[in-house]
């Protein structure tokens, strides 16, 4: 029996070394392409933008900054995820490097696995600059404030200036790493991107909304005052960023990245229309097993929660993470039974 658990040892780390090494090189390759610093780029720049052009409050502070980050992060991390896909899975079969990759003693239940990981990767690491660009453009909208210094609504125009010079200043330290050291200008600036909104929301802390140091005013030395209520939100569009992830991956195997992408929004589409497509449907019919297979996105919308100091229970949260589990291994499955039976050479 100890030969038979060795090799059955062995054969589940290889299979784990395979699993992550692709995954990796998945994620390293689909950040490099311009499609993903673009879309990264564009999303941040809007969101922090948006207190710039607000004229109005719309009866709460911030909700606008709030709703069109977390708008933002769902639909641009939707497209990212069909982008990642068709690259890395249908733009290999095309090329012949899947078939490559299977000539070795890899399966392809891994390859699709591996595959998924690495969208997955990149949609964490879109969705954390994302998050980071939204608790910027919240600060940095009209609040009303009571203090010594001002009396009305207050917008945060340094905490705005500082996300997105950070955010420049990136991308020309990727041009010149890349100029100098040929260094891959797309991961420098994808990842310098995300760092640099990170870094602001660290700075910010030593701040007042008015630009005044506190330190200076003698009574505290840090206080960051960020919107922490929206991380539940934000932790539930990741989630549905996840089950795009498997979609995507699952199409991809037979479909190219537009077909990918359409399918993908008419998901999306239904899946926050999914109670009024759902109603009054027969058990039996059409319409209520694409109702039943249909992943739910209004469990992760939860924006209007949020609204007049509302907030998200964690217990809820990770229900919702559970039902986006049960959702990917859904669509995975389907991808490998189609990826499984189709012809490579």
């Amino acid at each position: 029996m100890k030969p038979a658990a060795s090799s059955s040892h062995l054969s589940l780390r290889r299979t784990r070394s395979q699993l992550l090494a692709i995954a990796r090189a998945t994620l390293m390759e689909s950040i490099q392409q311009p499609i993903a610093f673009l879309l990264l780029y564009s999303a941040i720049l809007t969101t922090l933008l948006v207190p710039v052009f607000q004229f109005h409050r719309f009866g709460e502070d911030g909700r606008l900054a709030r709703d069109s980050g977390l708008s933002m992060m769902l639909l641009v991390g939707l497209v990212l995820a069909a982008g990642t896909a068709g690259y890395a899975v249908a733009q290999e079969i095309a090329r012949g490097t899947a078939a490559a990759i299977l000539g070795k003693p890899i399966s392809r239940l891994t390859f699709i696995l591996a595959k998924w990981l690495g969208c997955c990767g990149v949609l964490a690491l879109f969705w954390s600059g994302l998050l980071a660009a939204t608790l910027l453009a919240e600060r940095g909208s009209s609040h009303a404030v009571l203090t010594e210094e001002a009396v009305g609504h207050l917008a945060d125009s340094q905490t705005i200036l500082l996300a997105v010079a950070a955010a420049t200043l990136a991308t020309l330290w990727a041009a010149v790493r890349h100029y100098l050291w040929r260094r891959r200008f797309g991961v420098t600036a994808f990842l310098g991107i995300i760092a640099s909104q990170w870094l602001v929301v660290g700075l910010v802390g030593f701040f007042t909304r008015s630009g005044t140091l506190l330190i200076a005013q003698g009574t505290r030395w840090y206080n960051p005052e960020l919107n922490l209520r929206l991380l539940p939100a934000a932790v539930l569009c990741l989630a549905a960023l996840t089950i795009f992830a498997a979609l995507a991956t699952a199409l991809a195997t037979r479909l190219q990245t537009g077909a990918v992408l359409a399918i993908a929004f008419l998901v999306l589409l239904l899946g926050l229309t999914g109670d009024t497509f759902a109603t009054h449907a027969a058990p039996l019919s059409l319409r209520g097993l694409v109702a039943g297979l249909m992943p739910d996105i209004q469990h992760f919308w939860m924006c209007d929660a949020l609204a007049n100091n509302g907030r998200i229970a964690w217990s809820y949260v990770f229900a919702a993470i559970a039902y986006a589990a049960t959702s990917c291994t859904l669509f995975l499955t389907a991808g490998f039974l189609a990826f499984k039976e189709r012809d490579l050479g």
